[in-house]
């Protein structure tokens, strides 16, 4: 299901299962592209991917059908977030818009302090409560 390999390429391990995804959806990965589900599972895909030769290999897919990508908005949008019209002007032009993307995207995260929560493990601070006297302690003090 669209729905689990969203899952997977959220969690901890998204590395090793984005590595084992691309593989098995080659080949599907434009028409996923054109879903309304499946865009979402082929944008986290490519964010996920750890190495810039399995971010090509995608591009480099997506690039063979481009007449199905900018038939619809999900399909442009993937077209845009993969970098593929980039991919066809050349390799110099494919890595210098990727590392603008990666910038944009890193620049967003400090702003939004997501790097602090991260080393966090995602908690704030906690707040002391006041502990909250029973009758008999009120009692006691009284006399």
């Amino acid at each position: 299901s669209r729905c689990i390999m969203d899952a997977l390429l959220e969690g901890p391990a998204k590395s090793t299962s984005s590595r084992l995804l691309l593989p098995k959806l080659s080949g599907r990965l434009s028409f996923l592209a054109a879903e309304r589900v499946g865009h979402h599972v082929v944008l986290k895909l490519f964010k996920a991917l750890p190495s810039i030769e399995d971010q090509a290999t995608m591009s480099a897919e997506l690039s063979q059908s481009l007449n199905r990508l900018g038939s619809n908005a999900m399909g442009r949008t993937v077209m845009t977030s993969c970098v593929v019209k980039e991919y066809l002007e050349g390799e110099a032009t494919w890595k210098e818009a990727l590392s603008k993307m990666k910038e944009k995207d890193n620049w967003l995260k400090e702003i939004m302090g997501e790097d602090e929560e991260a080393e966090d493990g995602g908690k704030g601070k906690k707040r002391k409560r006041k502990k909250v006297k029973s009758k008999d302690e009120m009692k006691n003090e009284d006399i």
